[in-house]
């Protein structure tokens, strides 16, 4: 059963919101609004079924798009709303943050959500803020091209993911890895003053010493599920990310179109699956991204046809070309075979979105024809919506949301069953 997680850029404006308010990221009523609407659309996700609903982590965006710095607050804020609905994010950026601190912040929103919260995990690309969050841990953003900053990078978020789970699942955590060292010194922290009193008696065993030395910790407290959230990959495409989830059991959320490329991109993740001893149907444990756009069965083709592309121009032109693109996020729209830049000189945006598989659209049957065509050759777990919610018009949004909801998500299953968490 495939189900729907809607990935919500948290967006205080269109572009002439943006250019009024200027700069719109640091304006507080606009701020306001915006909370106020990821409540609305939490709540009707939540009534329709979807099955969760997740930002990024960004900083200083003052240009008022993905206004998402501290994800896990908006995860425990918006899941007061609901009662269903999963909560997480695509993805926190690893190599940007202190390991422990970040498992013991999970673990409190795990709690505080009682298990609907999962976890998604970047390296991170943004020079801007990620040089300047990331100069302590001496690392910065990266493209995938094995330079030095790449390589430092993915050792930060290797390790950095490899602790997480270890604080997660150890009572008596250690760790003696190339950057990060537990306890520091690794040896041992000498003169603990509890250590007789207090820590010996009621601390993890072997926490502490016969001569008062730290000799490991345990981070607390352990997250709500066991052994700990689910977790996500944020848009990775490359063989070695999908080799990677595979192998840790992380669900990759793919940004590409192409249905050749998929298939053996979730090959891959077979491949890393069984070399760990899992064995994975295929399918099973994949997402992949995609935009939908759906109306009312009976509009006509060529009125179909118009909405969509006036919704391109003016909900995702300003996401995709203004900041995907320079990205170079528009690669998951190249075709087989394809050479050249993408989108092609004078291409429009929905034609490169549609013919590239990465825009379903039309009427409620329309849609559900090319989602049975996707899933019969490509049965995954999960699609990931980008929905632009604050670029589209509250209304706009929230009946696309519902026709989605109500007539699309039953013809396949698609319940958004409540989660189910197992016992710590």
């Amino acid at each position: 059963m495939t189900e729907v997680i809607l990935q919500v850029y948290p967006t205080l404006g269109d572009e002439a919101a943006m250019a009024a308010q200027r700069p719109i990221g640091r304006n507080n009523d606009a701020y306001q609004k915006m909370l106020a609407g990821l409540i609305e659309v939490c709540q009707a996700a939540d009534d329709l079924g979807y099955w969760g609903i997740t930002h990024v982590e960004h900083h200083m965006h003052t240009e008022g798009m993905e206004i998402s710095p501290a994800p896990l607050m908006l995860n425990v804020h918006l899941g007061h709303y609901t009662k269903r609905l999963r909560h997480g994010q695509l993805g926190l950026v690893l190599p940007a943050h202190d390991p422990l601190r970040l498992a013991e912040e999970i673990a409190i929103a795990d709690h505080m959500l009682q298990g609907r919260l999962f976890v998604g995990m970047a390296r991170g690309y943004q020079a801007r803020w990620q040089n300047i969050l990331g100069q302590r841990f001496g690392v910065t953003s990266t493209a995938s091209d094995q330079s030095d900053a790449d390589q430092r990078n993915r050792l930060l978020f290797s390790e950095n993911f490899a602790i997480m789970k270890k604080a997660w699942t150890e009572d008596l955590l250690t760790y003696d890895g190339p950057t990060y060292k537990i306890p520091f010194p690794v040896e041992g922290i000498p003169n603990w003053p509890p250590a007789s009193t207090i820590t010996g008696k009621y601390g993890v065993p072997g926490e502490v010493d016969e001569n008062g030395t730290i000799k490991g910790v345990g981070v607390v407290p352990k997250p709500y599920t066991s052994p700990h959230p689910q977790l996500f990959q944020a848009f990775g495409a490359s063989p070695g990310t999908l080799r990677w989830c595979g192998e840790e059991n992380v669900t990759p959320t793919i940004l590409m179109g192409s249905l050749t490329k998929l298939r053996a991109l979730m090959e891959i993740y077979q491949e890393g699956a069984a070399s760990r001893g899992r064995n994975p149907r295929f399918g099973e444990g994949i997402g992949v991204c995609r935009t939908f756009y759906v109306f009312p069965n009976g509009t006509p083709e060529d009125e179909v046809r118009a909405k969509i592309r006036r919704s391109v121009e003016l909900y995702e032109e300003p996401v995709w070309r203004g900041w995907y693109e320079q990205f170079g996020f528009m690669e998951g729209s190249r075709l087989d075979d394809e050479e050249g830049p993408v989108p092609k000189p004078g291409e429009h945006l929905a034609d490169r979105l549609i013919n590239s598989g990465l825009l379903i659209g039309g009427t409620v049957d329309d849609v559900k024809r090319q989602i049975d065509g996707f899933l019969t050759d490509l049965p995954i777990d999960y699609f990931v919506w980008l929905f632009h919610w604050g670029m589209i018009p509250r209304d706009e949004g929230l009946r696309m949301l519902e026709l989605f909801g109500e007539k699309i998500m039953p013809e396949f299953g698609i319940t958004g069953a409540p989660a189910t968490v197992a016992g710590s």
